[in-house]
This record gives C-alpha cells, sequence and structure tokens, in this order.
C-alpha cells in the first residue's frame, strides 16, 4: 500500500510535466534552415563563443561585401547600360534623304494694299500715313520668330492689332511665295507649315502638327525618297521665291524642323540664284535589346514611347515645342501662334508675345530625351553664286538649290552590355559568391519569419482566450 502511494506520487510530477509544451528553439531551426555560409555554426551549443563570434564577423563581412557589389552592378546598370561601337553599313542599308524646310522673307508686299483694306477697313493711298504703319506691321509680322518676339514692342498699344487673326494674314502674305494651289489634290514637294521660325515650307512627315489651317490634318507630300550607294542621292529644288531671303533647314524627315538644335542643319542662301549644298549623313542605330532597357537608364526614347500630352509619337522636336506650349501657358495664358497643337483658344496676341519675351520664357531647358535611333547632317560644302546682274530677267526661273547628300560607310550603334536580366544574374551571383544564399534561400527563410509570426500570434491569442475563460 505504502509502495503504491509512492509510486503515484512519484508519477504525478510526470504528468505535470508532459502538460508542458517544451520551448521551440526558432534560433536553431533559422540558422540551419539557412544556406548562407556560417549561419548552421552559429546555433551550435558545442562550440567555444569565440568561434561563433568569428563566424558571426564572417558573415557580417560577407553581407557587407555582397551588398556592396550589388550596390555597384545597380549603378552600372542605372548610369551605363549602353554603349556606343562603330560599324559598317557601306552598302548594307538604304537611308531616307533629308528633310528640307525653307523659311523666307518677301519684302515687295504687293497684295498688302488688299490686306490692310481688308482687315483693318484703311485705304493705303488715301491714308499714306496709316498705310505705312500697317505695312511696316506686316512686313514685321513676317520675322517674327520664337526668339525675337521683341520685334513687337511697336505695336504693343494698338488697340487694332489685340484681336487679329496673325497666321490668316501670314497665309495671306505668303500667297506669292508659296507652290501653286493644286487643285487635283496632288503630294506637293514642299507645303506650309507653322514652325518656331513663322510660316515655313517643309516636306516633313509630320506636317499635321503644323498644318496652318486650323485641323491637324496630314498634308499631302510626296513620297520619302531613299539613298543609297546604288542610287542617286541628290535633291534639288526650285523655290517659288524670286528675288527673296531663303534660309534652309535640313532635318530627319521623319520630324519637325528644330532650330539651333544639334539634328538640324542651317544654311543661309541669301538671295543667290544657285546654290550648292554637300552634307554628310549620320546614323545612329540600336540594337533590339535596347528596348528591354528601362527608359530612365537608356536614356533615349523609340517613337511609339510618346509621353507627351499635345502629341500622338515622340519626337525630340515634338517635346521642345509641347515643353514650351506648357511654359508659355504657365507664364502667360497663352501660346504662340507658330504651335498648331495644343489649346486653341488661347492663342497669344502681340501682348501675350512681349509678355514671353519679357518673362524669358526660353530661359528654362527643355529635358527632352533623344530618339534611340536617329539621323543627323553635318555641311562640309556650301556654294552660292548669282549671274546676269541686277537688270536680268530669268533670275528668277533659274533660281535652284542643290543639296548632295554623302552616306556614311561607319555608323554608331547602341549596344546593351547591361540588361536587366544581367543585372538580376549580377546579383545572384554576388549573393552566391559571399554568402553562399540562393533565391530558394530567400524565400525560404521569409517563409520560416512567417511561420513563426503565425505561429507567435496563435499561441498569444490561444493563451489570452485561455485565461480569459478560466478567470471567468
Amino acid at each position: 500500500m505504502t509502495h503504491q502511494v509512492r509510486k503515484e506520487k512519484k508519477s504525478k510530477p510526470q504528468a505535470e510535466d508532459s502538460l508542458v509544451p517544451a520551448e521551440h528553439d526558432w534560433w536553431a531551426e533559422f540558422c540551419k534552415e539557412s544556406s548562407v555560409h556560417g549561419m548552421p555554426y552559429l546555433a551550435r551549443r558545442d562550440l567555444h563563443w569565440t568561434e561563433r563570434i568569428f563566424w558571426l564577423l564572417t558573415i557580417v563581412a560577407a553581407t557587407y561585401y555582397a551588398i556592396s557589389s550589388c550596390f555597384l552592378q545597380w549603378k552600372r546598370f542605372r548610369d551605363n547600360p549602353l554603349v556606343y561601337e562603330y560599324e559598317y553599313i557601306y552598302m548594307l542599308r538604304n537611308f531616307s534623304l533629308p528633310g528640307i524646310t525653307i523659311c523666307t522673307l518677301f519684302p515687295r508686299l504687293t497684295n498688302a494694299d488688299k490686306l490692310i483694306y481688308d482687315t483693318w477697313n484703311v485705304n493705303p493711298n488715301e491714308d499714306i500715313a496709316k498705310g505705312d504703319y500697317y505695312r511696316s506691321f506686316l512686313v514685321t509680322l513676317t520675322n517674327v520668330q520664337y526668339n525675337n518676339l521683341q520685334i513687337l514692342e511697336p505695336y504693343e498699344k494698338d488697340p487694332t492689332l489685340t484681336d487679329i487673326d496673325i497666321v490668316k494674314l501670314l497665309l495671306e502674305l505668303h500667297k506669292e511665295i508659296s507652290p501653286p494651289v493644286n487643285k487635283s489634290n496632288e503630294p506637293q514637294p514642299l507645303v506650309p507649315n507653322l514652325t518656331e521660325m513663322g510660316l515655313c515650307q517643309t516636306n516633313s512627315r509630320l506636317t499635321r502638327y503644323g498644318n496652318p489651317y486650323g485641323k491637324l490634318k496630314d498634308m499631302k507630300v510626296i513620297p520619302v525618297r531613299n539613298g543609297s550607294f546604288f542610287s542617286p542621292t541628290q535633291i534639288q529644288l526650285k523655290p517659288y521665291y524670286n528675288y527673296t531671303v531663303v534660309q534652309l533647314f535640313m532635318h530627319d524627315v521623319n520630324e519637325m524642323m528644330l532650330p539651333q538644335d544639334r539634328r538640324t542643319v542651317s544654311v543661309y542662301t541669301g538671295i543667290k540664284v544657285f546654290y550648292s549644298i554637300r552634307v554628310k549623313l549620320n546614323t545612329i542605330s540600336a540594337e533590339d535589346e535596347v528596348t528591354h532597357v528601362p527608359i530612365a537608364y537608356r536614356k533615349c526614347r523609340y517613337t511609339n514611347e510618346a509621353n507627351l500630352k499635345y502629341y500622338s509619337v515622340y519626337y525630340p522636336s515634338l517635346c521642345r515645342m509641347e515643353c514650351r506650349i506648357n511654359r508659355a501657358l504657365e507664364l502667360c495664358k497663352c501660346k504662340p501662334f507658330f504651335y498648331a497643337a495644343g489649346p486653341k483658344n488661347v492663342i497669344c496676341n502681340i501682348n501675350g508675345m512681349l509678355c514671353l519675351q519679357r518673362r524669358k520664357w526660353l530661359d528654362k531647358a527643355c529635358d527632352c530625351l533623344p530618339l534611340c535611333k536617329e539621323n543627323s547632317f553635318i555641311v562640309t560644302e556650301d556654294l552660292g553664286q548669282n549671274s546676269g546682274g541686277d537688270d536680268y530677267k530669268g533670275e528668277g526661273y533659274e533660281r535652284m538649290i542643290q543639296i548632295h547628300v554623302e552616306l556614311p560607310k561607319m555608323g554608331m550603334k547602341r549596344r546593351v552590355v547591361f540588361s536587366t536580366d544581367q543585372l538580376i544574374m549580377s546579383f545572384g551571383g554576388a549573393i552566391g559568391l559571399f554568402l553562399g544564399a540562393s533565391f530558394m534561400t530567400i524565400y525560404g527563410l521569409i517563409y520560416l519569419v512567417l511561420y513563426f509570426i503565425i505561429v507567435k500570434c496563435k499561441s498569444t491569442t490561444f493563451c489570452k482566450k485561455k485565461d480569459t475563460l478560466q478567470n471567468a
């Protein structure tokens, strides 16, 4: 009997101990589950504490160098993911010939008197003073460009010039120097176009964005000519300008003319009867992998990567035009007349354009990325000549501009040296080299941490509920 009681007393503590769950060693499990070099040694109780400290310092140092290596790879990807290399392109490609934009001044305004009478109801023959005043204004209007708006200051306080339609006036003034009206609606070599240099004529493919007739509609221009080493690369223009000053711009035919830009070449031909220009084409291409690099890192755009509000495609010229439209709207609540796109009901009058000039709307640079594939031109030779003297009557019929394009034998190419997938692999290589870890290791550790949090939350909630029930 006594022996039985002693046995019961002895077995009671064992039963009580079995009800208490053993404390789980999460740190040991964390170290063992990790494939990071040295982590299992941190959880071993049979090692001396100095050995565990040694392995801890080793892991910290390896982690530091892994993170540092990943940061350097990220910096390289962010700053220089592309390189430029020369490639041999002689006789391997066809190239589109340059786009031409011609801007001119027409000092002999033969239709000015009629225009003055129709616009201001002033007969220049009867009121000579007003006739001269408005005639002077029309001449000034043909000279207005994006960077010389101050020439309008003499007309700032004239209320009769407040509500005039400047584009309509320019179209009337340019009737004599514009191509004849093509009633058959066939494509023209050059068509009227609004540019930052005023009303000009161009063969650009983006005529819709400079259409002076009120709608963003393509104008019919002759198809783009392609040149190769086996076909003529010469362009001949016969302007409809007799005895007028001509400013010639050459640019990518698929882009708008952009004055004072490296992608646009400007040649002042004056009033020369014959002008010969020799230009050299420079081309930059890009391999297909460039599209996989984020725009912020490759620092260039493709035409289908438009981020513009007023234009459906991306070109640097359109980007700068939109930038200046937004700048003008911000400073003076209007946009200059030489931008066809954008708001239609806030065209700047004389005072508005003088506001832009005084508030220095051109001082703020526009952040516009170049195209990943682009063409540019360099003038290597230009020569002009007159003939027949001042009284020669055939000069207007013989006037011609001749452009000879030299095609390149070598070209530049954007090539990817560090793509996104290479960045990911370099991260994995650095982490694997210094720590011996991989993506599955990181996934396993994250899983273990989440499991630990869930278990702790459940056990804590369960204990609280149990204590609450017991107290009740």
